[in-house]
């Protein structure tokens, strides 16, 4: 299997991974795209997209503007940061001794002080750009020139190349960080190994099961049923086109779609979450929407017929994607969406979910909230709002957990003015320590 790599970075970085990258020869071919400014990432990234399977930016800026534009799973970076930050550091010791005193752009103050202090570099004092995210070079360059010329410094050390070019013209000491050929040939075997998974994982059998209900009453014509169900059914082969699908219908207003998870996630200018709302918006109905992946046609559609009836369990339907890893994503009117995994493959926490009588998804469903809060924690408040459960039911949940030891209570939470303060609780697979009452 040959793995596509978009490879974006500027001229030097992109040339020195090419070199390391003859080594994958046969196994990985490297697109380079190089950019004179950060900003081109963009249109380079949406320009071919279509053509690359992973994607690799040479640098963290790089990344950070790729990411808007490239899904997680299709795309990484290579580090430049402590064995890069030695590299540099190592060429200003060979050219004038240990410099007591440099500026740095790009890595954060923890980053900075974890090399110099496995080298031993303790006296060393390095002055920082406040800002590890984009700055445009101009600011760069103004920065490390002002503590260069002013003698606060006696080195410069930078990320970008242009930055780097610029203080050596106007006679600054500077030092470019790149990335080590270490970094780079790890990089490279992971972006391999990503590429034959996504392969796989795209090949999958996609069943996509709908029900739309509730959009016929007793004052319907035929006519109008009619109508209705041609321009629904012209809306579902304008989306089996997009995915490469095909179409069947199930009778009145039920149809069933087959396609590949590729052409589904490829599909990002008709994806399912726009399907599901112009779906609602043509037929004022109730709209449940279930998507399964799996390795056979047979899984694929047992995910796709788990996905539809968990919609069914919302009065109001919704969108339940499935795949053959027990992960859902869930999309319900008026919520917020979650994911999480409705199987636990740690038998101390199904032992434990077993106690409590709460099952590995409604577990998951309520890890997935406490991730999604932010806090590290959750209340019954937060429970109800996210999973539209009723608060009573939401305190027994947590109760349940908590007695089992898969929640402990980690503080309290003002409900406003008025109200008694809310119990948080954080959710985690913990184990609670033995007692020494019945040891000998």
């Amino acid at each position: 299997m040959n793995i596509i790599i978009g490879l974006v970075g500027p001229s030097d970085t992109i040339a020195l991974v090419e070199r390391v990258g003859r080594e994958w020869e046969g196994r990985i071919t490297l697109i380079p795209y190089i950019y004179e400014d950060v900003e081109e990432i963009a249109d380079i990234v949406k320009e071919h997209r279509g053509d690359i399977d992973i994607w690799l930016f040479t640098g963290r800026i790089a990344y950070e503007f790729g990411s808007a534009y490239v899904p997680e799973p299709h795309m990484l970076m290579i580090r430049s940061s402590g064995s890069a930050l030695m590299k540099a550091l190592f060429a200003a010791v060979r050219e004038g001794g240990i410099p007591l005193r440099f500026s740095i752009d790009t890595l954060t103050q923890a980053e900075v002080a974890e090399t110099l202090d496995e080298l031993q570099l303790q006296d060393s004092v390095p002055v920082i750009h406040p800002n590890s995210g984009y700055v445009p070079s101009a600011e760069l360059v103004q920065f490390h020139e002002a503590l260069y010329r002013s003698g606060q410094v006696e080195v410069c050390i930078t990320h970008r190349g242009h930055v780097c070019e610029e203080l050596r013209k106007r006679g600054v000491t500077v030092y470019r960080i790149v990335p080590t050929v270490m970094s780079i040939r790890e990089t490279l075997r992971l972006a391999s190994q990503l590429g034959e998974t996504n392969h796989f994982r795209q090949s999958q059998i996609a069943v996509l099961l709908l029900h739309v209900r509730n959009v016929l009453n007793e004052h319907t014509s035929a006519y109008e049923t009619y109508r209705l169900n041609l321009k629904l059914q012209e809306l579902l082969l304008q989306f089996t086109e997009h995915i490469s699908g095909a179409l069947l219908p199930s009778g009145g207003t039920s149809f069933s779609m087959f396609s590949t998870r590729g052409a589904i996630e490829r599909n990002t200018s008709f994806p399912p979450t726009l399907l599901f709302e112009k779906i609602r918006l043509l037929t004022g109905g109730t709209v449940h929407f279930g998507i399964g992946y799996g390795l056979t046609a047979f899984g694929a559609e047992q995910n796709a017929v788990l996905a539809l009836s968990r919609t069914e369990m919302n009065a109001e339907g919704g969108l339940v994607v499935t795949d053959e890893a027990g992960a859902i994503q869930e999309s319900f009117p008026n919520q917020e969406s979650l994911s999480y995994h409705y199987r636990s493959g740690d038998l101390d926490v199904i032992e434990q979910l077993k106690r409590a009588g709460v099952s590995a998804a409604m577990f998951n469903r309520i890890v997935s909230v406490q991730t999604r809060t932010g806090k590290r924690s959750v209340s019954a408040a937060d429970l109800a709002s996210w999973l539209d459960m009723t608060q009573r039911n939401a305190n027994r949940l947590l109760a349940e957990l908590e007695r089992s030891g898969l929640a402990r209570i980690v503080g309290e939470e003002a409900p406003g003015a008025k109200g008694r303060p809310r119990k948080l609780f954080r959710i985690e697979a913990w184990k609670p320590e033995a007692s020494d009452s019945g040891s000998s």
